[in-house]
């Protein structure tokens, strides 16, 4: 299991565990960060399993993504290579 770190004046992330999926709920504090984001984002949609990982857009700015279990580990390296997360640490 991957913990994880990040910048709290740039971006929170709060991590929901459903059943089959990972709901992470994500406000951008900067248009930097709303940039990296969107690099993860396309790294999603560039692969050929669509339904790995779904980003949804709601209308207050805030971000939701959500993740098959199976495919955590992935989307937090991509988002720590793009530098949305400060660290990543096994545990």
């Amino acid at each position: 299991m991957l913990s994880y770190t990040f910048d709290e004046s740039l971006i929170d992330i709060q991590k929901i565990e459903n059943h089959n999926d990972v709901s992470f709920q994500i406000v951008v504090k900067s248009e930097e960060m709303r940039k990296r984001l969107k690099q993860v984002r396309t790294f999603f949609e560039e692969n050929k399993d669509y339904t790995d990982a779904l980003f949804y857009s709601h209308e207050d700015g805030t971000y939701e993504v959500i993740v098959r279990k199976n495919v955590v580990d992935l989307f937090l390296i991509h988002a720590f290579r793009c530098q949305c997360l400060k660290s990543l640490q096994w545990e």
